[in-house]
């Protein structure tokens, strides 16, 4: 939870319990996969950043 509080910008909130759901295992995606998604919403990404007027610290940036 920390992270998404980090990412909407909001002070650390600890959750006294949540349920666990999914939790199963799950295959690591490949490698190549990140950058085909970046590559294909490239514009869309531009367009969000430039509607919102910010930039986004993409992981493994452009």
């Amino acid at each position: 939870m920390k992270g998404v509080f980090d990412f909407l910008n909001l002070p650390n909130h600890q959750i006294p319990h949540y349920q666990k759901f999914n939790g199963g295992f799950y295959p690591p995606i490949k490698k190549l996969l990140p950058q085909k998604f970046r590559d294909f919403s490239q514009a869309e990404i531009h367009k969000l950043e430039s509607d919102l007027e910010m930039t986004f610290n993409w992981e493994n940036g452009r």
